[in-house]
């Protein structure tokens, strides 16, 4: 019988899951993809995904032997457990453990965002890039580093995090607790807040609507409207900002630009990379390099998938 890992992608508003039979080689187009809105309940959303992974694994008929799953964090990747998800509403969440049970197969997981940094280095837009960078740009900004094939931690789980490096240390408030983070300027979240605090009524002056979403205030600026305008500047700024900072770090190679908005807003991508060459120093004349994640919004469930291919290894 196949041997099949199960891959997870737990986003604030979506989950994606899959399976794969290994050895994972590559990720065609194409693989079956199970999609539905993330509960909010933890319980939710565990059997949820317990019962895709299963019919999945039937369809296949293979034997699911193991499954990877990247998530919201910061988390303890040891115990599986979820710390905190502010996009979620989630608290010590034993995600890990719960799938575990309920498959009685291992579970490892990680980072959503340097799951689709191990996706894209291994499977996507950076294979033979050593080191890279992956940033998400979507409900939040995520982000991960891979350095020598392997993902980078740091000693506190947090390496890579700039989503959440102050920009303005009295802006807005961040769902990490600090203010005038990467993320409150350029996710989908925080443009979402502001552009509520821009526009307070449903209305601009114009009679037009006022934008409500990331998406629409984007379009908005597009169409001339100086509110919006200075809102998806301050979201390039933030963004250059975030690029300038991985780059100075860690020189990557390549940085790969994935998530929602930041494959669909390649404009506003790539005023950021032109800003962030600005920021930061280009020896030689080579500033930092970000292409689009080639597996366009699979990169975490890819990542995944590999973290169970590694997680089956500990069974041999």
């Amino acid at each position: 019988m196949t041997r099949l890992v199960g891959a997870v992608d737990i986003g604030a508003s979506k989950t994606l899951v899959a399976v794969r039979a290994l050895p994972i080689a590559e990720w065609p187009v194409g693989v079956k993809v199970v999609r539905f809105a993330t509960p909010r309940s933890p319980s939710e959303c565990t059997d949820r995904i317990s019962e895709a992974l299963t019919a999945l694994a039937n369809d296949a008929s293979g034997e699911l032997v193991a499954v990877g799953c990247g998530t919201p964090g910061p988390l303890n990747r040891d115990l599986g457990l979820v710390l905190h998800s502010p996009n979620q509403g989630w608290h010590d969440v034993s995600i890990g453990p719960r799938i575990a049970e309920m498959l009685e197969v291992p579970v490892l997981i990680d980072d959503d965002g340097r799951a689709g940094a191990l996706g894209e280095a291994r499977l996507g837009a950076a294979a033979g890039a050593d080191p890279m960078v992956y940033i998400t740009v979507g409900t939040g900004i995520g982000s991960g580093v891979v350095v020598g094939g392997h993902l980078v931690h740091g000693s506190h789980g947090v390496a890579g995090e700039v989503g959440h490096l102050v920009v303005h240390p009295r802006g807005p408030r961040c769902s990490c607790g600090n203010r005038g983070c990467v993320e409150v300027y350029a996710g989908g979240d925080g443009l979402e807040r502001r552009a509520l605090a821009t526009w307070r009524g449903t209305r601009r002056p114009d009679g037009i609507p006022a934008p409500r979403t990331a998406t629409e205030v984007f379009a908005a600026a597009r169409h001339g409207d100086p509110r919006a305008r200075r809102l998806v500047g301050e979201a390039v700024h933030a963004l250059a900002f975030a690029i300038a900072a991985v780059s100075a770090t860690i020189d990557p190679m390549v940085i790969v630009i994935g998530g929602s908005l930041g494959l669909a807003q390649r404009g506003v991508v790539n005023r950021a990379v032109r800003a962030a060459r600005l920021l930061c120093i280009n020896e030689g004349g080579v500033g930092p390099r970000a292409v689009p994640a080639s597996l366009g919004g699979e990169s975490v469930l890819a990542g995944a998938a590999l973290l169970g291919q590694d997680a089956a290894g500990t069974l041999r």
